[in-house]
């Protein structure tokens, strides 16, 4: 057989065994597949069920929504944000003694400058203009103001000379030659031509606990009038911080009680057994252990302040020293603000012990017994000791006192006012 007829035998089987060429499979593949996978492909494509769906629906939604609202925020965006800057609150306060802002300066409008012609070359060149110097503002023009009560007063510093006596037992007070006398020279000033009823809150007992001291000097404001203990550690450094915050200060002087000597009062106290020498003797020895207090006062001396023959050489010994007296009345039958007032001792009178019940009710009932004292008297006096709870009620108590009407004034502005 020759090779024509063999390659002739050859070429048709080589087709049948080659069957359909790539390029055309290919075609079918992009046309859907061979027939033989279409139906493989037919069975596969299942129908999406009804969760699918509306999941689908969902999201199909939510696409559009907030297209819509971009769309929106973009043509609305502006008047949004004007009218919800425009809902805000907001509150403009004039600050006393401050410049009102200064507008912004309008742009210069354009305006032709007319060229001036050169000088001739003879005349001398011409001086150049003054320089403008703008006038200064005119002073802002303050108003007077009020005294406020409870901002800090510069007191006058102790000792003063003329004011002061040496002794064995410290500097002790005395009347100036020109009859200046330490309880006005040394008081908080409080104007007199105040008409408000007035309220003066005295807290002894100052100086015993360091950290109660301190909390006070801290909490009260100025014109708390402060009592300190005359045994207390550091005394002349209390009395100086307080007279420095403005506080008008007294001495706590330890007396008798009633239930002497289980009760101790302390060290150099005055009793009612001893001859009135040694009771001028322990009462100097109070007396010099500070300076630049208006008066004395006790809140121990239940049993010697009832006693007139005791009280008696006390009171004299004040008027001799320019000093005044607070009756703490620390016994109800106490005779030493009355002997005082006899003798001419300027003199004031605790008409409530604020703090006996510790309660926050009980002491706020005691301030407001002492308001309706003071509007029916013209004054009162109410006495505590620097507990924290009693400083608490009173710093609440004072923000709403001159609401109501009345003063808050040191112990000395009250001198001589209260009835016996």
């Amino acid at each position: 057989m020759n090779a024509a007829a063999l390659l002739g035998r050859l070429k048709p089987a080589k087709r049948e065994r080659s069957g359909p060429g790539l390029l055309a499979r290919l075609r079918r593949r992009r046309a859907g597949g061979d027939s033989d996978d279409a139906p493989r492909a037919r069975k596969e494509r299942r129908p999406l069920s009804p969760l699918a769906k509306r999941l689908l629906g969902a999201y199909a939604v939510l696409v559009l929504g907030l297209g819509g609202l971009g769309g929106w925020l973009a043509m609305n965006g502006e008047h949004t944000t004007e009218a919800w800057q425009a809902a805000i609150p907001r509150v403009e306060v004039a600050v006393k003694g401050a410049q009102p802002p200064t507008p912004p300066a309008a742009p210069p409008a354009a305006a032709t400058v007319p060229v001036q012609p050169a000088p001739p070359a003879a005349s001398p060149p011409a001086a150049p203009p003054p320089p403008v110097v703008a006038a200064p503002p005119p002073p802002l023009a303050v108003a007077p103001t009020a005294v406020v009560v409870n901002e800090p007063v510069t007191l006058t510093p102790a000792p003063v000379p003329g004011l002061v006596e040496d002794s064995r037992n410290g500097p002790l007070p005395r009347i100036a030659e020109d009859g200046r006398k330490p309880w006005q020279v040394y008081a908080r000033p409080f104007p007199a031509a105040d008409r408000r009823p007035r309220i003066a809150i005295v807290l002894a007992e100052m100086g015993i606990s360091g950290v109660t001291t301190g909390n006070a000097l801290q909490k009260l404001p100025p014109t708390i009038t402060l009592a300190f203990v005359p045994y207390a550690d550091r005394l002349d450094n209390w009395v100086e911080r307080a007279r420095g915050k403005g506080h008008e200060v007294m001495l706590s002087v330890p007396m008798e009680p009633q239930d002497y000597p289980r009760n101790d009062p302390g060290p150099n106290a005055l009793l009612t057994m001893l001859p009135p020498e040694r009771n001028m003797e322990r009462l100097e020895w109070s007396l010099g252990k500070a300076v630049g207090y208006v008066g004395i006062t006790s809140t121990t001396g239940s049993k010697f302040t009832a006693n007139p023959d005791a009280v008696t050489p006390v009171v004299a010994a004040m008027k001799a020293r320019g000093l005044m007296v607070l009756d703490a009345r620390a016994n109800p039958r106490s005779v030493a603000g009355t002997l005082a007032g006899q003798a001419g001792v300027p003199r004031a009178f605790a008409d409530r012990v604020i703090d006996r019940d510790l309660s926050r009710g009980a002491i706020d009932d005691q301030l407001a017994e002492l308001e309706a004292i003071a509007k029916a008297n013209g004054a009162a006096v109410g006495i505590g000791a620097p507990y924290p709870s009693t400083i608490e009620r009173i710093n609440l108590w004072l923000t709403g006192l001159a609401d109501r009407g009345i003063a808050i004034v040191p112990v000395s502005a009250v001198a001589n006012m209260q009835k016996q």
